[in-house]
C-alpha cells in the first residue's frame, strides 16, 4: 500500500477517540492523532493512555512531517457549519473550514509521494446539500 504499514491510521480531528475505537475494533492501528482541543485530548488520554501519537494543535499549523506514512487518513472535521442544525455557512464557515487544513496536509503528503491511499470523512446530515451541493463537490474535487 504505497510503502505504508498495513492498516495504520492518521486520525485528524480525533476528539475523544470515537473513530479510534471503531477502527481498532476492526484491526487498525492509530499511528497519529490530532485535535485542537486540550479537554478532548485529556479524555482521549484518559481512555487510551499517553502513547505519544496525539498532537494537540490547530490543523492549519500542523506540518506534514509530523504525520507518519499511513494507509488511512480519517477526518471528523467540525461539522457545525454544514449541519442542518447549524448556521449552514458550509466549508467556508469558521469551524468547518478546518477541512481545508486537512486537505493541505494530504496535498503535501502527495507531493512527498506518501499520501494515504484511503481517506475517510465523517458524514454529517447537511454535507451533501450545503450550498446546493457545492461544498460536497468542492470537497471531492480537493480530495481527488
Amino acid at each position: 500500500m504505497n510503502g505504508t504499514s498495513n492498516k495504520t491510521v492518521a486520525e485528524f480531528f480525533a476528539g475523544i477517540g470515537l473513530m479510534r475505537i471503531g477502527l481498532e475494533n476492526a484491526g487498525w492501528r492509530i499511528a497519529f492523532a490530532n485535535d485542537i482541543d486540550h479537554d478532548k485530548w485529556q479524555m482521549y488520554k484518559d481512555h487510551f493512555g499517553d502513547t505519544g501519537e496525539f498532537v494537540v494543535d490547530d490543523i492549519h499549523k500542523l506540518k506534514s512531517s509530523q504525520v507518519p506514512t499511513v494507509a488511512l487518513a480519517t477526518a471528523s472535521f467540525p461539522c457545525n457549519d454544514l449541519s442542518l442544525a447549524g448556521a449552514r455557512h458550509g466549508l467556508a464557515g469558521a469551524q468547518s473550514s478546518a477541512f481545508w487544513g486537512f486537505v493541505d496536509i494530504l496535498k503535501t503528503m502527495k507531493l512527498e509521494r506518501r499520501q494515504p491511499p484511503i481517506v475517510l470523512l465523517e458524514n454529517v446530515t447537511g454535507f451533501l446539500t450545503s450550498h446546493n451541493g457545492q461544498d460536497f463537490e468542492n470537497a471531492l474535487l480537493a480530495l481527488n
